[in-house]
């Protein structure tokens, strides 16, 4: 009996109209919603395969995902890579491009997005590369430490995501 009162709690809560969906819409052709959820859904997968390889304690492996798929130009990185560039002129093309375009990573998705969005978006991917360089920093034999300082900063690149997720919701 028990189990179930709390069970229609839950229930009642979840349709309470108390919980409304307050979050701003930001709307967007369907080919394109289909994109930016698959963009966002790949942030997801990122991060799970960041968190595994820190598991793991491959703390290089965790900042190359970081940078490579969550940073500023991680898009255009992929395919700079696919073109067999060494991975400094990698870094200092990406760099210099995402400094003059913001919005580079983003696929175009920039002009669907309100300016609070795009700001969130940026500090995401800074968020990424700032997480990138704690991990690379980390030597071993890690410390409670340095595991401390990793995981703070890949929770301040969560906070970013549930920041973005907590104000927006796009259709």
């Amino acid at each position: 009996m028990r189990k179930w009162m709390c069970v229609a709690t839950v229930l009642w809560g979840i349709t309470s109209p108390a919980l409304a969906d307050d979050r701003q819409l930001i709307e967007v052709p369907d080919q394109i919603k289909t994109i930016f959820l698959e963009e966002m859904r790949g942030h997801l997968d990122n991060l799970n395969e960041i968190t595994l390889a820190i598991s793991a304690g491959d703390f290089d492996n965790a900042a190359f995902v970081a940078e490579t798929k969550m940073g500023f130009g991680h898009s255009l990185d992929v395919v700079l890579r696919s073109y067999g560039l060494p991975e400094p002129e990698i870094e200092k093309l990406v760099t210099q491009l995402s400094a003059d375009n913001p919005g580079l990573d983003h696929m175009g998705l920039d002009q669907f997005l309100p300016t609070d969005a795009q700001a969130l978006a940026t500090e995401f991917h800074k968020a990424a590369l700032n997480f990138a360089k704690v991990a690379r920093s980390v030597e071993l034999p890690t410390t409670a430490e340095e595991y401390q300082k990793v995981f703070t900063a890949l929770s301040e690149t969560i906070d970013v995501c549930s920041a973005c997720h907590s104000t927006f919701k796009v259709e």
